[in-house]
């Protein structure tokens, strides 16, 4: 009998732990693209030396001296440049495509990122496992370098989910805000 009186709390715990450590993750991710923005608006605005807003390929080139170094932001400057009006917008400038992302961390520039190009500085041994996580699902191949291709592939097949659980989450939260309302 007492079996069945404490499965239910046992249970009960264990999905309010799930959820706890489901909201943790979500609240940590929610903190590092946070961060992340105030690091992409800080960058902009360093590098926005009229304060206009926008960015001109001279303001994005900074002063970058090296041939290669200046060939490489004028390549990622008409990549980031959508709308092709020879400016970048802070939302163009943040939302960078996915080759601008890979040739950033591909530092041999072989074309190919290995292990330790994708962790890129991450220290925190957390940090590192989801590095190597996501390294291994988006390493189809398993030949432990990650292309072009695969990276581009992996950052669609994100795009998407991110997409679906906001659909989702919209759907879920109409359903949780309904029970409420019944109890």
């Amino acid at each position: 009998m007492k079996v069945c009186v404490y499965l239910p709390v046992v249970v009960a715990a264990w999905f309010v732990s799930v959820g706890s450590v489901g909201a943790q993750d979500a609240a940590k991710k929610k903190e590092a693209a946070k961060k992340a923005e105030e690091r992409a608006q800080q960058q902009f605005k360093k590098l926005d030396a009229d304060g206009d807003g926008q960015l001109t390929l001279a303001e994005f080139k900074g002063k970058r001296r090296r041939p290669e170094a200046i060939e490489q932001a004028e390549e990622f400057f008409k990549l980031m440049d959508k709308d092709g009006d020879e400016k970048l917008s802070f939302k163009e400038f943040s939302n960078k495509p996915a080759e601008v992302r890979f040739k950033t961390m591909d530092k041999d520039g072989d074309g190919e990122l290995t292990f330790d190009e994708f962790k890129g500085r991450r220290e925190k041994p957390e940090e590192i496992e989801r590095a190597e996580q996501n390294f291994k699902r988006m390493d189809t191949n398993k030949d432990l370098k990650l292309t072009l291709e695969e990276f581009k592939a992996a950052q669609k097949k994100r795009a998407e989910r991110e997409g679906a659980k906001k659909r989702a989450g919209k759907k879920g939260q109409t359903k949780r805000q309904k029970a409420a309302q019944t109890q």
